[in-house]
């Protein structure tokens, strides 16, 4: 129907129709918007509810591991390995009472490479001795007691059956008379890494007494 054949009492009939459908669009536009945002929700609400469960089932399945730091490189279990370490107590070195270490042991990719065979001091409680002369053979640069001796492998896997370090009993630095427990450590270490631990023993207890 065309406008110019409307007469003017119809008018009226016609606004009214035209307000009711733009309210029944308007209606059916918000319901839409309303599913729409229901959806929305609904689907939220599933993926919270999936994660809680996910987290609680995930926290009884995965077992807790505590981190452990190693103090050796992965080197030192394939470069070199201690196999025997023992102790001569009362051994006199150039008019010197002290001990002397034996080791045995191997090293491995070091072919005329220069290593240290060096044996570390602790007080039993693990302490390191400390107060050597840091001029002399027996001190670390920070005056922690030490013995040590050089080594140069001659084949790709060398193995010494029997190399010795000296230390005088002096060199511990005890002053006060009485009996000392004490311990040692051998690291054997390659010079050109930055003196890289290659081996290292367990802990070897000993006795010593001031007299």
């Amino acid at each position: 129907m065309q406008l110019r054949d409307v007469s003017c009492n119809q008018l009226p009939w016609l606004v009214g129709i035209s307000e009711r459908a733009l309210a029944m669009e308007s209606l059916l536009d918000n319901a839409v918007s309303h599913r729409k945002l229901f959806g929305i929700l609904s689907a939220l609400s599933m993926l919270l509810i999936s994660g809680a469960l996910s987290s609680r089932s995930l926290g009884k399945a995965v077992p807790k591991f505590d981190v452990v730091e190693r103090l050796q490189p992965i080197a030192a279990e394939q470069d070199g390995a201690f196999e025997k370490v023992w102790v001569e107590h009362d051994v006199r070195v150039d008019g010197k009472k002290g001990m002397r270490i034996h080791a045995r042991f191997t090293v491995k990719n070091s072919l005329n490479v220069e290593c240290t065979l060096v044996a570390h001091f602790y007080t039993k409680e693990g302490a390191q001795l400390t107060g050597a002369d840091l001029q002399g053979n027996y001190s670390t640069s920070d005056g922690h007691v030490v013995t040590y001796v050089k080594v140069t492998p001659r084949f790709n896997s060398s193995r010494y059956s029997d190399k010795s370090l000296f230390i005088p009993y002096r060199e511990f630095n005890i002053k006060r008379p009485g009996l000392y427990l004490l311990k040692f450590i051998l690291y054997l270490e390659r010079y050109d890494r930055g003196d890289q631990i290659l081996a290292k023993s367990t802990e070897v207890n000993f006795k010593y007494t001031k007299s």
